[in-house]
């Protein structure tokens, strides 16, 4: 039916004492049985009765006996009219109170049809809702809220038994998830996520509450009423469990595995609530991602101050530079051939005030989370260059400064005016510096991040990959970023002459290098064997403690005058 079919509902909506539809309905009747009827009524006394009594009398009995006729016409379209308001009645309820409508469905006509399909749709309406507010829509598993309703459910359960029961909430996730998406694209990603959680469920089974909480993460926590893993089996079943799931999942012809890092708490050691215990579980998780090595994590008090201390040093951390706390070392890079001294790396440095020297594995990360890693590499390299700067007025023959680029700054649209104004400001060319990127600073943006890298490249700034060897897909980066220097990893330098699998590793990455046209810097030379071999592999540059270690700036130029 057109809209145009409700113009005259529209019409009797606007007269005001006609609140209900079925007011509507009874008016229309009551008009459209009565007018006719008292106008030929009217017209049949008129024409033939000549006593003015006579004619009230039948006038009033007719009217008497159409009242009653009416009223019972009026009272059936009202019972009739009972579906209708029924149902509206329902659908009220169910907006106002999520009652879902309970009608009668064995009626087969129009009316019958509205109070059957609406139970219908509003049920099923109803199953879409919950779904979409407790389920999560790609893995189909519950989400965070109904993880927490089930595992309050559970303790309650346990909280009724007279002996006391422990049992572990463990998160897991994924690691590599923003990796695989960048590599293999998004579509594949919730792919590999999807067979990860078939692969979970199985190895799990019925009796665990599994349930997706985060981007790659997962909780679970065995049921009460299943045979119950204690807590001291609890870091035995989690690790079975990595070890299972870090496998290599078949995901449309790809063969894709992830870093799997689970953390535990344990009820009721760790919390008597589904908050407290999940939160644990999850800090327990966090705990061992950024420990670097640890797969799996069990929380503790201790690791609750670390954060706190973590906490602390990032308010300092966002004042150090305002408070002149950075300060820049040096490390030179030399020619391995000819012993010439080339360049030097800029290395930042915090001293806090009450702690003394804050390692760079410490700040840096907390650097990265918070986002101040934009801001402090921009001073880096407006501080190193404005060193490099006042060195080439005195007139001491210059070096190349190298300069780390963090992921934020590759984020900026603005960092190649940006360098570029700095060297300008210094009276520098393009020739002093060298900018610096790891393969992981590619991953999450890698589009973006390889573009920018072609306009630095397109103004003759000198690009070096850091690291290599170490991030998730080396290769894949290595033909589109417009390098001209590969770093090898110190950790492969380190160990080149006593373990096999670094030589190996060593060997290819210069031999990949000089197939590209690269120059291959060694880092992490300690000892004269070490600067021996990587010579021996055809490394160009070598940077290490051997040579020197980080040096102020006063110390880098006697360094390079000597």
């Amino acid at each position: 039916m057109s809209l145009n079919g409700l113009n005259f509902y529209s019409y009797l909506s606007r007269i005001r004492i006609l609140k209900t539809y079925s007011s509507k309905i009874m008016l229309v009747a009551f008009f459209g049985t009565h007018v006719p009827l008292i106008t030929l009524l009217l017209f049949f006394i008129l024409s033939t009765v000549q006593d003015f009594q006579t004619a009230l009398k039948i006038l009033g009995i007719a009217l008497a006996a159409t009242l009653a006729g009416t009223a019972a016409t009026l009272l059936a379209l009202h019972k009739l009219l009972a579906p209708v308001m029924l149902t509206s009645r329902s659908l009220n309820r169910y907006l106002s109170e999520r009652e879902l409508p309970n009608l009668p469905t064995i009626f087969q006509d129009e009316a019958g049809s509205l109070m059957a399909d609406t139970v219908t749709a509003v049920r099923k309406l109803d199953e879409l809702i919950h779904y979409m507010a407790n389920y999560d829509g790609l893995s189909g598993l519950p989400n965070r809220d109904l993880f927490l309703e089930r595992l309050s459910s559970s303790l309650h359960e346990l909280s009724m038994r007279e002996e006391i029961l422990s049992f572990p909430v463990l998160s897991l996730e994924a690691t590599h998830l923003k990796q695989i998406r960048s590599n293999f694209g998004v579509h594949i990603g919730d792919l590999y996520l999807r067979a990860l959680v078939q692969k979970l469920e199985t190895m799990l089974g019925p009796e665990t509450i599994l349930a997706r909480t985060g981007d790659g993460e997962f909780s679970f926590f065995p049921s009460p009423s299943s045979s119950q893993i204690l807590e001291t089996d609890s870091e035995i079943w989690a690790g079975k469990i990595q070890n299972s799931v870090s496998s290599p999942l078949n995901v449309v012809d790809h063969q894709i595995s992830s870093e799997i890092q689970i953390g535990i708490s344990v009820f009721p050691y760790d919390g008597k609530s589904s908050d407290q215990l999940l939160w644990k579980s999850e800090t327990a998780l966090n705990q061992a991602k950024l420990s670097g090595t640890t797969k799996i994590q069990t929380y503790s008090s201790e690791w609750k101050e670390r954060m706190k201390e973590k906490y602390l040093l990032e308010k300092d951390l966002r004042l150090a530079i305002s408070k002149n706390q950075l300060f820049l070392q040096y490390q030179p890079r030399i020619e391995v051939q000819t012993g010439k001294k080339i360049s030097a790396e800029a290395l930042l440095r915090w001293k806090h005030p009450e702690y003394g020297l804050i390692s760079p594995t410490i700040f840096i990360p907390i650097a990265e989370e918070s986002g101040i890693i934009a801001e402090m590499g921009e001073w880096v390299l407006s501080k190193s260059m404005e060193d490099l700067g006042n060195w080439k007025k005195r007139g001491i023959p210059p070096i190349r400064i190298s300069v780390n680029l963090s992921v934020k700054q590759l984020e900026d649209k603005n960092i190649t005016k940006k360098v570029l104004d700095i060297l300008e400001k210094n009276d520098l060319s393009v020739e002093d510096l060298e900018l610096e990127i790891t393969e992981s600073s590619l991953i999450t943006n890698t589009q973006p991040a390889l573009e920018i890298l072609g306009e630095l490249h397109s103004w003759g700034i000198s690009l070096a990959l850091d690291d290599f060897g170490t991030g998730y897909s080396s290769l894949s980066y290595l033909s589109k970023i417009p390098l001209k220097t590969l770093k090898v990893d110190q950790s492969f330098v380190r160990k080149i002459l006593t373990d096999p699998n670094s030589l190996a590793i060593s060997k290819t990455i210069v031999a990949l290098g000089k197939s590209l046209g690269l120059r291959i810097t060694a880092e992490g030379v300690e000892t004269e064997a070490q600067m021996r071999k990587i010579k021996d592999l055809g490394c160009d540059e070598a940077q290490g403690y051997f040579l020197s270690k980080p040096i102020l700036l006063e110390e880098l130029e006697k360094f390079v005058q000597t």
